[in-house]
């Protein structure tokens, strides 16, 4: 859905929320008020004992918490140890009254109401917290109520109480009148700063009107709104979250990583946005600050299984493969933990690279069996292991499975010709074992010359050489010959400078060559080829003293 913007524009000067209101329970009152009620709840709490914190409030939204989550008993313990803390604070009786109109007692709510306008008679926000009940209890059978008691807020701070503006913008929201809603929240972000206070929770859910479309201007224009509302209320726990998020909700992972840098500063942050920055910091390829997050959680909570995960990617990417793979054992040793399939290839991988060969398969074949059609792509990865531990048989026997299963790329049919050159060069020359295994190595180079592009057919012929003479011996054939012509030809082709760039390439095709024709009688044909093989090899013992014959 498109939203258009109302006509009366955000100003952007205007005054910042002052330090007494910013931090401490205020953060809580922030997070109640842009309906992020668990935050909420953990701010309040962890702040009851802080001096500075208004009891009375902190209560009445601790209690208007349990309103939302329907415990309406937890609720009126709140609100009357709110009224035990400050009688004055005229909320608990609205909330006392909410518990009393939703359970039918309409002449007790009234009587609730009544109290709380004359506790504190000079705040005229505390009518649009009455409004604001009678909202949340029915707002088509108390409209006229809601209607009135926005219109007293409103007269008495002579249009300048921010409340009863967000609470017609979430009234407006709840009928799905999107431009409207903008337009009251936009209205109590003005007036808010008009009388010398930043109203954070009204520029959240303005932006978020914005961010739950599919229109990606929408999406930028609440990033811009939030990069205000944070310039304006630098210290609002609220403020440096949002942007944050929605820098990460946008794919803008430096900035997000940027953003929630600066929110850790504030002691209102959660554990669990020094996760996200942990993650943030990972993907941006800053392991090492991704690591230190990681461990200091750790260090806080032994048992988070998710940092076994971020210390074992982090310390795989730094190469620090003892301490990765002793965090993936964490992980996996760890109960009720999710696996994925990230975690059994880098657990793997640590375990590989530490010589712990077995282990390394295991866990790479736990992860296939978790998950065969997803992880096919782990036998390519058992194959490599057993490559790398010299158990050639095994290596090729992976990469064939995985090759089997149709979901390989040129790449893998020329890894598994590798395997079995491994694997036919392991095995005694000439025994019939040899022999087979180097037939499937040329039987793979065959099919993938099949649709290989002209710039990488080089290398293909190149190995099929090398399988020819490990199934036929090491004097060169027809189809050797055949086969080395064939690789100059492509490198050639691929690149006129590749006998300069690259003369390793050529000395076998040419040694090779001079060899066949030597042996065939033909002089002339065999020494154009050792003159080929002397400008790219000219120290070639013998080559230059033959060549002067």
């Amino acid at each position: 859905m498109k939203i258009f913007k109302p006509l009366l524009s955000v100003i952007l000067g205007g005054f910042a929320i002052t330090a007494s209101a910013q931090g401490g329970y205020h953060d809580g009152v922030d997070y109640y008020n842009a309906d992020r009620f668990e935050q909420a709840k953990i701010i309040l709490e962890k702040t009851l004992s802080d001096p500075s914190t208004n009891k009375g409030v902190s209560y009445y939204y601790l209690g208007a918490i349990e309103m939302r989550e329907n415990n309406p008993a937890a609720a009126k313990s709140f609100f009357e140890k709110g009224i035990a803390a400050d009688p004055k604070v005229g909320y608990n009786y609205v909330g006392l009254g909410e518990i009393a109109l939703k359970s039918g007692d309409k002449k007790a709510a009234e009587g609730y109401f009544d109290d709380a306008l004359k506790m504190d008679k000079k705040n005229p926000e505390v009518s649009a917290a009455i409004a604001r009940a009678y909202f949340n209890v029915d707002p088509v059978a108390y409209a006229k109520q809601i209607d009135k008691n926005i219109a007293k807020s409103l007269k008495d701070s002579k249009n300048m109480a921010t409340a009863p503006y967000v609470l017609q913008g979430d009234m407006e929201s709840a009928k799905g009148n999107i431009g409207q809603a903008a337009s009251y929240y936009e209205q109590a972000m003005q007036f808010g700063e008009e009388t010398g206070r930043v109203n954070p929770w009204a520029y959240v859910k303005y932006a978020n009107l914005y961010n739950n479309t599919t229109d990606s201007n929408n999406k930028q224009y609440a990033i811009r709104m939030l990069e205000t509302l944070s310039q304006k209320a630098p210290n609002s726990a609220l403020a440096q979250r949002e942007l944050a998020e929605k820098y990460y909700d946008a794919e803008l992972f430096s900035k997000a990583a940027a953003a929630y840098k600066r929110y850790m500063s504030n002691p209102n942050h959660f554990q669990q946005d020094e996760q996200r920055l942990c993650q943030l910091l990972y993907f941006d390829n800053k392991n090492d600050e991704s690591l230190a997050i990681a461990k200091d959680i750790l260090a806080k909570d032994p048992s988070n299984h998710y940092m076994y995960r971020m210390v074992m990617v982090n310390d795989k990417a730094l190469g620090n493969n003892a301490e990765a793979a002793e965090y993936g054992k964490k992980l996996f040793d760890a109960k009720d933990v999710t696996l994925t399939s990230n975690d059994y290839s880098t657990y793997a991988d640590a375990l590989a690279a530490n010589g712990n060969y077995a282990e390394a398969v295991a866990i790479y074949e736990q992860g296939y069996n978790a998950n065969p059609e997803k992880n096919k792509g782990m036998l390519a990865e058992i194959s490599s292991v057993y490559n790398d531990a010299q158990q050639y048989a095994k290596a090729a026997e992976y990469q064939q499975k995985f090759v089997d299963l149709g979901d390989y790329k040129l790449q893998d049919l020329f890894t598994l010709a590798n395997r079995y050159r491994n694997l036919a060069l392991s095995l005694p020359e000439g025994s019939a074992e040899r022999t087979e295994a180097a037939k499937k190595g040329i039987a793979n180079i065959d099919l993938a010359l099949q649709t290989a592009a002209d710039s990488s057919k080089g290398p293909l012929y190149r190995n099929r050489a090398v399988l020819l003479q490990l199934r036929d011996g090491q004097e060169p054939t027809q189809e050797i010959v055949d086969t080395y012509l064939e690789m100059i030809k492509y490198y050639d082709l691929a690149d006129p400078e590749n006998r300069t760039k690259n003369p390793d390439v050529y000395k076998s095709a040419f040694g090779n060559l001079a060899q066949f024709y030597t042996i065939k009688g033909q002089k002339d044909e065999a020494r154009r080829w050792y003159e080929e093989l002397y400008k790219i090899a000219p120290d070639t013992p013998g080559l230059a003293e033959f060549l002067k014959k």
